[in-house]
């Protein structure tokens, strides 16, 4: 009987990992000097697919550039950020209305993280009921922030 138990234990064990398609929920690469990309994945149209998107290393804390569109993946990007790099996300902004860019923007808003996307987004993302940004950027600008600069235009309309 006991045989039997432990032959179970193991088919079991065996069917569930190739019964199963696994993929890592969030990945976070180096890109160069402070700047990383995170991917997380969604499904979309029946198929699991990558969103990627980029964080900045500042000496004031870390800037997040767009948010997962997966909301499983809120908490741990912050948690993966804070682990590996010892600072906490300071600022988020999202670069365009849909979901891969802005769904966690009411909940960084929550944590105390400043959140900015444009006017032009933020009218799209009210229209199609996208989540917001609290702060708008109206027009060009500069962002300076722990010792890097970096700017903010709008090049012209993207894809729908």
């Amino acid at each position: 009987m006991k045989k039997l138990s432990i032959l179970a234990i193991i088919l079991l064990s065996v069917l569930s990992v190739f019964g199963q398609t696994s993929h890592r929920k969030l990945v976070i690469t180096h890109l160069t000097g402070d700047f990383y990309i995170y991917t997380t994945y969604q499904k979309f149209k029946g198929h699991l697919t990558p969103s990627n998107s980029m964080y900045m290393l500042t000496k004031k804390g870390t800037v997040l550039f767009d948010t997962p569109w997966d909301a499983t993946q809120f908490q741990p990007l912050l948690d993966s950020i804070k682990v590996k790099h010892h600072q906490p996300v300071v600022m988020c902004i999202a670069t365009h209305s849909h979901s891969d860019r802005t769904a966690g923007l009411e909940y960084y808003r929550q944590q105390g993280i400043k959140t900015y996307t444009t006017t032009q987004t933020d009218r799209i993302s009210t229209t199609t009921n996208e989540k917001r940004a609290t702060l708008l950027i109206s027009k060009d600008s500069t962002f300076n922030i722990g010792g890097h600069h970096f700017e903010t235009y709008y090049p012209g309309p993207g894809h729908n």
